[in-house]
């Protein structure tokens, strides 16, 4: 018997990463539209199963069951949509020496957006986690994918973030994870830069074709124009719920626009603003955005203290969460857990 595990000849697989509300959503709206690409609805499976199921050599009859029955605990299952059917089918037809990363694979090709797609090349994966979990994301894909990181201005992701009510609305908590997804996006690619691109949120909406054109050629695929035809509603409601597009989403309805750059100079205070660009603001030359105030270091940590150990203090709930007993992981690590109980709780209407 074969001991390396097998592989299956399959469209590839890359991954959309970027913090919550720095434009994940338009990007994979847009890049779905192409012929030969298709990206799924979110959903937190890969990283979610593979607590269980990541090292996993032999995919048995049995152990596709209850991998099946897992993933429809996972959170946002139910916006994924896989043909279950089709997937326990595909799996008896293939070695069942597979990886876990060829697994999740036919999980996406198994989702209605994928099967109506005949002449796809790759199956995308977006999901605003992958930011703060990427290293882990990449030690089960490794370098063989490919990586979009779509960033935008933290003083607008940080107004985007709180006016949406999703994870916790700390500015000194949306500053240091913008920090350390782009930190860690940066310290990742600089070792394999051909399998890595970074996209200004900015840059996409001002200039939609030449991004999206850039993105193809590095994806080695033609560039179509249908996807800047992205925001017709019969496209959208194929991936979206109508709460979603009349909610958080209500935007994508709409053609590209740039109203939205710059959004922070009528929405932050200043004293928002100093520590935003304190944190944050150091990593301008890379990332291209610009800090506009300075604070002294005493009124900095008199600020931003609380902020700390909020900050700190999430960080350690992550860690804790991968040491619970499998079952117990699964129900605590969808979505952003803290933020809904702030929210839930805190929240001023």
């Amino acid at each position: 018997m074969n001991s390396t595990p097998a592989k299956i000849n399959s469209p590839a697989i890359f991954f959309i990463i970027g913090r919550s509300r720095s434009g994940t959503t338009l990007l994979r709206s847009m890049l779905d539209m192409h012929p030969n690409i298709s990206i799924p609805n979110e959903c937190t499976f890969i990283l979610q199963l593979s607590k269980r199921y990541k090292d996993v050599k032999n995919w048995s009859p049995e152990v596709i069951e209850r991998f099946i029955k897992d993933l429809k605990k996972t959170w946002l299952f139910e916006n994924l949509k896989p043909d279950i059917e089709n997937f326990r089918t595909k799996h008896f037809s293939l070695n069942p020496e597979l990886t876990y990363q060829e697994i999740c694979k036919q999980v996406l090709l198994s989702t209605p957006l994928a099967l109506s797609k005949p002449d796809l090349l790759y199956v995308g994966d977006k999901n605003p986690s992958y930011s703060l979990n990427l290293k882990y994301l990449h030690q089960i894909f490794g370098i063989p994918c490919k990586y979009i990181y779509i960033n935008r201005d933290y003083r607008d992701q940080f107004v985007s973030l709180k006016n949406a009510g999703i994870e916790i609305p700390n500015i000194v908590v949306s500053a240091k994870r913008w920090v350390t997804a782009f930190q860690s996006f940066i310290r990742i690619s600089e070792s394999n830069s051909q399998n890595h691109i970074i996209i200004r949120y900015e840059d996409l909406v001002s200039e939609p074709e030449k991004k999206l054109a850039e993105i193809c050629s590095f994806l080695n695929i033609p560039y179509h124009s249908q996807m800047l035809e992205f925001y017709h509603t019969e496209t959208l409601r194929k991936s979206f719920s109508d709460d979603s597009l009349y909610g958080i989403h209500k935007s994508i309805k709409n053609p590209v626009t740039r109203d939205k750059i710059g959004s922070w100079k009528n929405h932050l205070s200043i004293r928002q603003l100093r520590i935003l660009d304190k944190i944050s603001g150091k990593y301008e030359e890379q990332s291209g955005y610009k800090s506009c105030t300075k604070i002294n270091l005493f009124a900095f940590m008199i600020f931003s203290f609380s902020g700390y150990l909020l900050y700190y203090f999430t960080l350690l709930s992550s860690h804790f969460l991968r040491w619970m007993p499998f079952e117990m992981y699964l129900k605590l690590s969808g979505g952003a857990f803290l933020g809904k109980i702030w929210n839930h709780y805190f929240r001023k209407n």
